[in-house]
């Protein structure tokens, strides 16, 4: 069997080459746990595999490459830094950059009208108009003469119209008189 480089990552899981522990096929497993001396490999579940060969693995610090990268290559980790100052100082004043212009411009202050609130917030499903209230409503209009009074409650009583149509019926005869 070849050797199988097996590390530890930034998020502590274990890798057997390039992939997760967890993802290899648990034949796989079990070779490279054998090799690690795991007791009793071929009984176990892969997750019990993984966790064993780690624990190995790092006791025995044999197979493990977590050597830093900038110990291998310092000239290529002093690039990085560079870089990474230089992202953060072009960061830092493109924030202030846009604080110092957020603080020219004056805020228009805009007052909400009538159509705006009706736009913004439902109007209220109107509450069911009894024949008594639109009695009530009809006898206390102050445009209407007696006759249109009269002839607006009696199409009440009669079930002509809905309570809520008369009344409405009765409001524009008022603003027309």
């Amino acid at each position: 069997m070849t050797p199988v480089l097996v590390s530890v990552d930034k998020a502590g899981d274990l890798k057997l080459g390039r992939k997760k522990c967890r993802l290899h096929k648990k034949a796989d497993i079990v070779k490279v746990a054998k090799n690690y001396g795991v007791p009793h490999a071929g009984k176990r579940t892969v997750k019990q595999l993984c966790g064993s060969i780690k624990a190995k693995a790092k006791a025995s610090n044999d197979g493990m490459n977590n050597v830093p990268l900038a110990k291998l290559y310092p000239e290529a980790a002093k690039k990085q830094v560079a870089a990474k100052k230089r992202a953060e100082k072009k960061a830092l004043n493109k924030k202030v950059a846009t604080n110092f212009m957020k603080g020219m411009v004056t805020k228009r202050i805009v007052t909400p009208t009538r159509a705006t609130i009706r736009a913004v917030m439902p109007m209220p499903k109107p509450q069911p108009l009894t024949k008594d209230v639109a009695r009530k409503r009809i006898m206390a209009m102050k445009g209407l003469n007696g006759r249109n009074k009269f002839s607006l409650v009696n199409r009440l009583s009669l079930n002509q119209h809905s309570p809520r149509k008369v009344v409405r019926l009765a409001r524009e005869l008022a603003r027309l008189r």
